[in-house]
């Protein structure tokens, strides 16, 4: 006589799962991440897009409750940055503003929320198979340990925000739910809310949950053919959308504009199943899934794991038979997750570096989700999901023994990420280092700080400066400028604010860039400033404060070779500091202008005194620019300069005690061309200078 086995009840068993899948996600954010880190302890140094999202929280928690909501007003003064657009995790910040009387030591919440995703990923993995049907208790640990060993996921750590992927698992758990056949309104409505709220967490994640939303309707009309069936569920929709619209007006989301970046940062086709990062195959190269050179934020290997769990489900008819039945049971998620996957490839398709697709149509907005390679993640997760629930019915018997052998593999595959994370944020305990400590003592007697050229201006030297913004927020100091996921009119680069002006002693100017010791000159000239050099940057003060200690006398920029054709393209431009402001970054055949008005220095040899000057130019495509030239605030000429490359001459005297000259280019009518944010007016090839005696 066989002996019965004991079955548990369905809810030990639920209680059973959810418990082990905390304890598991608790184990591997404990494990992670260091607990004075997720108490709120400030890092002794930062890097990276970590340290702007904690730069915005800094400056959000020690301001007091106004309007509006969102935003910093010591940060990027006077007009201030909403937190929104340093992706400092608005609603988890205003939850922290809340609560912050009660812990005023804590000054950010950012690795508080990585610790919490960590902690949820598993739980809501297992709650999405279970809402798919699968409630056994080895396939919803496959699923735990598959969610949090994503390596897409782990691999996302940089940008914390976008951590929050357990509310992808949430959404599509609420979806199974919601077309359950006799389901009540109810999870169509607690998704729509979610969907909202993300808004608050990531623009990113709010799309892609608003997608897997907009399918509950989409799949309950094309099952069921009855308007009544979905009516709730487009009730839900659109009111989350309206929602989205409501919340984003109040809260000044909209309105910023995009860098650029749409079909640059992109999926490779190859990219779900070529084992970049992986601890299996430590040799695999990122280099053939990266056909733009963007294609880094496409990452989207899915695991060894997976892959074998999906490979084997796949191989049976019984799983063959499964996918056949999802146009049917889930038309609107199987739309849903097509759209997603055509975003994430965009408008230049590659299968390793084999074009597939190139073509010029974009989809309309798709330029606000530049980074579109993450639009993938949904789908990842619900073939990760759909490979476990079709395994388990496709090789009744074997099952088991393959979920095993996967979990050990996705534990194995990412154990060389996992441990790189672990590293990192055991590297934001370390003290500050001595060069930190210097320059912190350097910025300490100033509570205002001006960095010249401005993020908004030239982001090229956008990760150095960030030490620089990172130290202003220890202080509380107020600062011109910060670095942002989008920029709005407020924050526009205008360069009237670039000039020298009247400094009180209460502000540290911080020059940047190849055109810093040019500036620094002008700083000294026009308004008397006292500047030094620190490292790669120049600080100037007021002419009646002393200079900090530290700082070493600014070198003078080098004198301009005479009767020598200097060449702006790219590397072969050795003369960066001749373009003052009003220029965008030198590229391979020259340089843009990129302002109503754009500068040039030079430093002369002491006996050059009346000379010729020869630009090589063109305008912007079918736009000739009418350029009035000024030496000094002398116009010297006036040009009209054509779409076709010509030379531009101009005569021009020095007085004898003079040996520097700044040239004006006034610039008559900027335009944009396609879907470049510039502002283009002349493209600026070579310059000569002539002596003449």
């Amino acid at each position: 006589m066989s002996e019965k086995r004991p079955v548990l009840k369905p809810s030990t068993n639920r209680f059973a799962v959810y418990t082990l899948s905390l304890v598991f996600g608790l184990f591997q954010a404990l494990q992670c991440f260091p607990f004075a880190l997720i108490r709120g302890k400030l890092p002794g140094h930062a890097s990276g897009d970590l340290v702007q999202h904690i730069i915005g929280q800094i400056y959000f928690l020690r301001q007091g409750w106004h309007w509006p909501l969102l935003l910093d007003q010591r940060l990027g003064a006077p007009a201030g940055t909403n937190i929104g657009l340093t992706d400092s995790i608005p609603l988890e910040a205003l939850l922290l503003k809340v609560i912050h009387p009660l812990f005023p030591d804590m000054l950010q919440g950012i690795i508080l929320y990585l610790a919490l995703c960590w902690t949820l990923q598993p739980v809501c993995a297992v709650f999405a198979l279970r809402s798919l049907g699968e409630k056994r208790l080895l396939p919803a640990l496959a699923a735990a340990v598959f969610a949090s060993c994503f390596p897409t996921f782990i691999f996302r750590i940089g940008h914390a925000a976008l951590c929050g992927q357990w509310i992808l698992l949430l959404a599509i758990g609420l979806y199974f739910r919601a077309t359950r056949t006799g389901a009540g309104s109810r999870p169509v409505w607690l998704l729509a809310l979610i969907t909202v709220l993300t808004l608050l967490i990531h623009p990113y994640l709010m799309v892609m949950a608003g997608a897997i939303l907009g399918a509950v309707p989409l799949t309950l009309l094309l099952r069921e053919r009855n308007w009544k069936a979905c009516a709730p569920a487009v009730m839900a929709t659109a009111s989350s959308g309206l929602g989205i619209i409501a919340i984003g007006s109040v809260l000044g989301y909209w309105g910023s504009a995009s860098g650029g970046g749409y079909g640059l940062y992109s999926m490779n086709l190859a990219s779900p199943f070529w084992p970049v990062h992986s601890s299996l195959f430590p040799s695999v190269s990122s280099s053939l899934v990266e056909a733009t050179g963007g294609q880094y934020e496409g990452y989207q290997y899915l695991g060894a794991g997976v892959l074998l769990t999906l490979g084997l489900a796949l191989l049976s008819r019984r799983g063959i038979k499964l996918l056949a039945q999802l146009p049917k049971q889930h038309a609107g998620l199987l739309l849903a997750c097509l759209a997603l996957t055509l975003i994430a490839l965009s408008n230049r398709i590659y299968f390793l570096h084999i074009p597939v697709l190139l073509t010029h149509f974009r989809v309309p907005g798709a330029e606000q989700m530049r980074s579109s390679g993450r639009m993938f993640w949904p789908v990842g997760y619900l073939i990760m999901l759909g490979a476990i629930y079709g395994l388990c019915r496709a090789w009744p018997r074997m099952w088991p023994f393959v979920l095993l052998a996967g979990i050990a593999l996705q534990w194995q595959d990412t154990r060389n990420i996992r441990s790189d994370v672990h590293q990192i944020e055991l590297s934001f305990l370390e003290p500050p280092s001595a060069k930190d400590s210097q320059l912190s003592s350097i910025m300490q007697p100033f509570d205002r700080i001006e960095i010249h050229p401005r993020l908004e201006c030239d982001g090229i030297d956008a990760i150095y400066v960030m030490q620089f913004l990172y130290a202003a927020a220890l202080k509380n100091a107020a600062v011109n400028t910060m670095y942002t996921a989008r920029t709005t009119p407020q924050s526009a680069c205008h360069p009237s604010a670039e000039q020298p002006h009247p400094l009180d002693p209460r502000t540290l100017v911080i020059l940047t860039g190849t055109s810093q010791r040019l500036h620094a000159l002008r700083w000294s000239s026009l308004q008397h400033a006292k500047c030094g050099v620190w490292d790669k940057a120049t600080f100037c003060v007021a002419a009646d404060v002393p200079l900090p200690a530290g700082l070493s006398p600014p070198p003078l920029p080098p004198v301009l070779p005479i009767d020598q054709e200097i060449v702006t393209a790219g590397r072969q431009f050795k003369h960066e500091e001749i373009l003052e402001n009003g220029w965008s970054n030198p590229e391979d055949w020259g340089v843009w202008s990129e302002a109503p008005e754009a500068r040039l220095h030079f430093n002369l040899p002491a006996d050059v005194h009346t000379a010729n000057l020869v630009l090589r130019m063109h305008s912007s495509p079918g736009t000739p620019q009418h350029v009035r030239v000024l030496l000094n605030g002398t116009q010297i000429a006036e040009w009209d300069v054509q779409p076709h490359d010509a030379d531009y001459t101009a005569d021009f005297a020095l007085p004898p005690e003079e040996h520097s000259a700044s040239l004006q280019l006034q610039i008559s009518n900027p335009v944009q061309i396609g879907q470049d944010p510039r502002h283009l007016g002349l493209a600026l090839l070579s310059l000569k200078i002539n002596r003449l005696n």
